[in-house]
């Protein structure tokens, strides 16, 4: 996140489901109950731009790559991406939304100039690009994890990925509840930074529960890594973590090859 954006984030909040503020909006977290915006948040907020190679792309903002070259990919008719921007910033902000169009002058993406009105209040193209900033935020997500996007990595992820490749939000929130012996109508008010947080300390408290015994009476041994304790300081992973190493452990790990 941009440090002027980071100073005025209270990250405190994304822990019990408060909403973040962007200039005179109040940003609502997305809930789990709320699928059907959870797809078009990540449609609308989670496409990566920077990895394309056109110079045009790469400098126009975030909204005018959304309406003016995804637009195909939201639906056939070109009004599709416009109405899906609107429908999650009304759920997100809770205030009626309109985008406006206007005409200037320039070449190309540069002719036109997009604005935002939601309620009595106006926001430029910029704006847009800070609160997509702040959104992906509070959703357990990150404009470094999706601009980090790579089209050669993903295909290698995908791969090492392919045996839970079939795991959908609904096995998670199955799972959470079967294991946490909790009613879906309780996990249901959950935010999705909440949920994502709270699915990961489970998963690393039954692979603790699971593994550490075993490592300690030696009747297994780890090639690599470590079974983090239950009580451990979260971190977000960078998109490749799983797949790339990092140049000192692959030296410590080959120093035999190397000399």
């Amino acid at each position: 996140m941009q440090e002027h954006l980071r100073k005025n984030y209270n990250q405190e909040f994304d822990i019990f489901g408060y909403p973040q503020k962007y200039k005179d909006l109040v940003l609502h977290p997305i809930l789990v109950k709320d699928i059907s915006i959870q797809d078009l948040f990540y449609k609308v907020f989670a496409r990566p731009k920077n990895y394309i190679p056109n110079v045009e792309i790469l400098k126009t903002t975030y909204l005018k790559f959304l309406i003016y070259v995804l637009s195909e990919t939201f639906g056939p008719n070109g009004t599709e991406v416009v109405e899906a921007i609107i429908d999650v910033l009304k759920y997100i902000t809770k205030k009626e939304v309109e985008i406006l169009v206007r005409q200037k002058e320039g070449v190309g993406l540069d002719s036109v100039e997009l604005q935002i009105k939601i309620d009595n209040f106006l926001f430029n193209e910029n704006d847009f690009d800070n609160i997509r900033e702040i959104v992906l935020e509070q959703n357990n997500l990150s404009i470094e994890y999706i601009e980090s996007y790579n089209p050669e990595l993903e295909v290698h992820l995908e791969f090492m990925n392919r045996n839970t490749a079939d795991i959908n939000f609904q096995d998670q929130i199955f799972t959470f509840c079967a294991i946490m012996k909790i009613p879906l109508s309780e996990v249901e008010k959950y935010t999705l930074f909440q949920f994502g947080n709270l699915m990961e300390k489970l998963l690393t408290l039954k692979e603790y529960d699971l593994y550490k015994p075993l490592l300690a009476s030696g009747q297994i041994t780890l090639k690599s890594g470590e079974i983090k304790h239950f009580l451990y300081h979260s971190v977000k992973s960078g998109r490749y973590d799983s797949i790339l190493m990092n140049k000192d452990a692959f030296m410590a790990e080959n120093k035999d090859a190397f000399g």
